[in-house]
């Protein structure tokens, strides 16, 4: 599946009715009742790599132990 940019417009009533400012990020989500925006709440960039970095300083992972997570990640789904 590959990623796909989609571009709604939502008026001006609703987009403040449920505090939705310009540029922002929404995931579409399959239900059923039908699809369902929802909002993605992302951290400004400057606090992600703070978190990154933070945990990257908090535990050295061998390759062995990357290798494995990759591995259960990918047979959660």
């Amino acid at each position: 599946m590959s990623n796909v940019e989609l571009c709604i417009t939502i008026p001006s009533r609703p987009r403040e009715q449920f505090d939705l400012e310009r540029e922002r990020n929404l995931m579409i989500v399959p239900t059923d009742f039908g699809l369902v925006l929802m909002k993605i709440g992302l951290p400004p960039v400057t606090e992600f790599q703070g978190r990154v970095e933070k945990r990257a300083n908090e535990r050295e992972c061998s390759m062995d132990e990357i290798n494995q997570l990759v591995h259960d990640a990918r047979t959660d789904n």
